[in-house]
């Protein structure tokens, strides 16, 4: 019996299972060359973990970030074994949420016209918050659109949660042109290579890189998602809704968005 491939089993996101495995290797390798045995997870404790976060910050100078993943692991791990782990991990200073100002995102917009599929794809994330994983995880089934209204359902977000989230005109008839056009072919997924057959996350990711390179901005699925959310807050979108849109549950989360933008914040001071 493994109890680390039997909790990583358990898990939904593949980018999880890869970042949480490498981080359990990384310590076992710690624990065995310090204590000269094979970590009992059953056993472990407290002091152990910390003296491994000792060794992460002092000696290795990983970031906050760095060191949390990798108590995140262990600690997920344990809870997994159904033991508890109190260990604070460095505090981490959340950088500033990075958004697209309207000209950027109508430069990356300009970028992809000639693909229907690519202005779609972009519209469900810059214009509907979709994260990558969420977009080229929607089937056919999962649209629906009439003349006024349309909704995506959305399945296998974080948490292997299912919402549903409102679809404005822009991005209506940006998926609209996108079905006119994709193949009539067996496969259920929304978004098809042009073999047929279902994007994978590694394809959207530089599929927007390089329209960032062409539009000279600075771009990526994330930073869509971040747009969208931030031009909602602008608006007046409040918090709780725009954490349903999202798939948010925590609002402390949704409340990232909230910091005011350069621009926002010039055009609050204008007139006073």
């Amino acid at each position: 019996m493994n109890p680390v491939e039997d909790f990583l089993s358990t898990l939904t996101s593949p980018r999880t299972v890869a970042r949480y495995r490498a981080a359990l290797e990384e310590f076992t390798g710690w624990y065995r060359q310090t204590n000269g045995g094979e970590v009992d997870w059953n056993l472990l404790t407290p002091v152990e973990v910390k003296d491994y976060l000792a060794y992460l910050q002092s000696v290795r100078r990983l970031s906050p970030a760095s060191v949390n993943l990798r108590l995140a692991a262990i600690r997920s791990l344990l809870k997994y074994l159904g033991r508890s782990l109190r260990v604070k991990g460095p505090k981490q200073v959340t950088p500033p949420v990075k958004a697209l100002s309207a000209r950027e995102l109508g430069r990356l917009f300009a970028a992809a016209e000639g693909s229907a599929r690519d202005t779609a794809m972009l519209n469900l994330m810059a214009r509907a918050g979709l994260r990558v994983g969420e977009v080229v995880r929607l089937h056919l089934t999962d649209v629906e659109m009439n003349g006024r209204s349309g909704w995506l359902t959305v399945k296998g977000g974080k948490g292997n949660k299912t919402r549903r989230v409102p679809l404005n005109s822009e991005v209506r008839q940006a998926l609209k042109a996108w079905l006119d056009e994709r193949p009539k072919v067996e496969e259920p997924a929304l978004f098809l290579s042009r073999s047929g057959r279902p994007l994978a996350e590694r394809d959207v990711q530089r599929m927007v890189a390089e329209y960032a390179r062409i539009a000279g901005v600075d771009a990526s699925p994330h930073t869509l998602r971040h747009t969208f959310a931030t031009r909602a807050v602008e608006k007046g979108v409040d918090v709780a809704t725009l954490a349903a849109i999202l798939g948010h549950s925590r609002l402390e989360t949704t409340g990232r968005y909230l910091h005011p933008s350069a621009e926002r914040m010039q055009e609050a001071v204008e007139g006073v």
